[in-house]
């Protein structure tokens, strides 16, 4: 995973491209993107890169991107958000080589920034910070790299009352936050002509009532 060469696996979505994304050039606009951001990063332009490379990735998303994103980021000091697209990467099938690199990435990045690692019963819930109206930071289990001090987590999964907890985070620790969901349940009342009958869910199913 080099920021100067175009990945394979870039190059292999370019190749086998089809359909509209051809017709409409969107391959090659991605394509030109993504060397327009290298040679940004090679003469250290770091924040044009970054440019380059959100157009690129929002054409064609691509793990080879991501990792160059993230790169951007920390090379201009911004550690949490480069905390976040490294992570990001941890959730797509690398070969063993790219995923150590990344693991090495968030490693060396661990003293530089506060992180929260979020887990909630059940798993798959989203996972939001301080308000809802700024979108999702993904799903549960996840670790957040957040500005040192106090924030609110609040977590919102489908058929599930929505639960929070404030947290105190400082540089170099982790503060882990473990939120249960409650099941939204209710009543229902069955009545029928003639009364008795039995009643069940499916026809070979468990007797209810």
């Amino acid at each position: 995973m080099r920021v100067s060469l175009l990945g394979p696996w870039l190059l292999s979505l370019l190749l086998f491209t089809t359909g509209p994304a051809l017709a409409d050039n969107t391959a090659d606009e991605a394509d030109i993107a993504f060397e327009l951001g290298n040679d940004a990063y090679s003469h250290g332009n770091y924040t044009e890169a970054l440019r380059s490379y959100f157009t690129s990735y929002r054409l064609v998303p691509n793990r080879n991107v991501l990792f160059n994103i993230a790169r951007c980021f920390e090379a201009l000091g911004k550690f949490n958000e480069a905390y976040r697209y490294y992570n990001d990467l941890l959730v797509e099938d690398l070969p063993t080589e790219d995923a150590d690199e990344v693991s090495r990435s968030l490693e060396r990045l661990r003293p530089k920034v506060a992180l929260v690692r979020v887990t909630t019963n059940p798993k798959g819930a989203d996972v939001y910070v301080d308000r809802t109206d700024l979108g999702s930071r993904g799903r549960s289990p996840q670790t957040l790299a957040l500005t040192p001090g106090r924030h609110k987590v609040l977590v919102r999964k489908d058929g599930y009352r929505p639960t929070e907890s404030t947290v105190t985070v400082t540089k170099g620790r982790e503060v882990p936050v473990d939120l249960d969901l409650g099941l939204i349940t209710g009543i229902v009342e069955v009545t029928g002509t003639p009364e008795g009958a039995e009643l069940r869910d499916s026809p070979t199913g468990p007797l209810l009532g």
